[in-house]
């Protein structure tokens, strides 16, 4: 009879939480304080964003990503993969894009139906969003689209 094998961590969780106590303490302060609903906008902006990331990530490497959340915001950790040039384009223009993409359905949605308050303030934050992450700072995703091969 072979003995039981220790009990061990498989590997890293999928979504690690950095100094989780200020993480939930700062968005709890930031959204008793937001009266006005634009935090709230621009954290589903930013969770569409980051699902846009994800959706190539899974077209282009169909394996599970890790994710990183901190204060400052949700990264996507490529430890161990290695991705061409194209790919990694590719995965820098996603999040963009898909900012891009519902800012113009949300214009095209309200062209039809009616303009609202709500969808004034989806499209916007999505487009602030998009447009925000294609500067060429280090960190965004236009320093990664920019990057020479």
């Amino acid at each position: 009879m072979t003995p039981p094998k220790p009990w061990r961590m498989q590997s890293e969780p999928p979504v690690r939480l950095r100094a989780p106590l200020v993480t939930l303490f700062l968005l709890a302060l930031s959204l008793l304080y937001d009266h006005t609903g634009v935090l709230r906008w621009g954290l589903l902006c930013a969770a569409l964003h980051e699902g846009g990331h994800l959706l190539a990530w899974a077209i282009l490497v169909r394996r599970m990503p890790r994710l990183e959340v901190s204060a400052l915001g949700i990264c996507l950790r490529m430890r161990g993969v290695v991705l061409s040039t194209v790919q990694e384009k590719v995965l820098a223009a996603a999040g963009p894009l898909t900012n891009l993409l519902l800012c113009t359905a949300a214009v095209w949605v309200m062209d039809r139906w009616g303009y609202t308050y709500a969808g004034y303030w989806f499209a916007s934050a999505n487009l602030l969003l998009g447009v925000f992450n294609l500067l060429p700072l280090p960190g965004l995703d236009g320093a990664r689209l920019l990057r020479k091969f």
